[in-house]
């Protein structure tokens, strides 16, 4: 017996115009969050471009996986706050001309966004969407003296139309490999005799804690 062929409706122009947009405004959202990501206003961020409305909002690292906007406002806003603030402290002690308010100092964060995947849903509320992000974190070590590490990840990211919006509904952040930008140590070394990052899940607003474990901040900070 052969199988019934599927018909699949011809967009309309205006349709097609509608998704062109929809894909540019996705890619923007995305790029917002690049950019106040590498500034570290991941509070700015939560508030501009991430839902409040939508179940079961999640975001999720390597590290961790963290449910619902008040968890992830914990993980993402409220603990990278504390990271910022103890990074500064261990930063002062070898550089005490810096201001004591200056959070972010020290520090340099960039995630290109390229090789853009994105598909809008049929009825144009939801979509799709992966980038590959190369880049490099500059954050403060354990000794206050900067470091930074070449970082290769990949996104991928669930959207929602809120109001004629589209916001960052589910994000997971995925990565590949990582290394010093100093040194002879390659991805494949960092690899082979980095220890095991512990798994932090946080689901709600009560399980949240700065008290985290002593490799685990810069893990979130990325």
């Amino acid at each position: 017996m052969s199988k019934a062929k599927t018909t699949v409706r011809e967009l309309t122009l205006e349709e097609k115009i509608q998704r062109a947009l929809d894909i540019q405004e996705v890619q923007n959202v995305m790029s917002k969050h690049a950019y106040y990501h590498g500034l570290g206003l991941n509070f700015e961020e939560l508030e501009n471009i991430w839902t409040k409305k939508a179940p079961n909002a999640s975001f999720a690292m390597n590290v961790g996986y963290w449910v619902g906007y008040d968890s992830i406002y914990n993980a993402y806003g409220t603990i990278h706050l504390a990271n910022q603030k103890a990074d500064l402290a261990r930063l002062l002690v070898n550089y005490p001309s810096v201001a004591e308010d200056a959070l972010g100092a020290g520090t340099l964060i960039m995630h290109c966004l390229t090789t853009p995947i994105i598909e809008i849903a049929g009825d144009g509320q939801t979509a799709k969407a992966m980038w590959y992000t190369p880049g490099q974190v500059t954050g403060i070590g354990s000794d206050g003296y900067p470091s930074a590490q070449w970082m290769w990840e990949k996104y991928g990211v669930d959207f929602i139309n809120e109001e004629g919006e589209w916001k960052i509904w589910h994000m997971q952040i995925c990565t590949d490999c990582s290394c010093d930008v100093a040194g002879n140590t390659s991805w494949v070394t960092s690899a082979t005799t980095s220890a095991a990052a512990p798994a932090l899940v946080l689901k709600d607003a009560e399980t949240a804690t700065i008290n985290l474990p002593q490799n685990a901040g810069t893990l979130l900070d990325l």
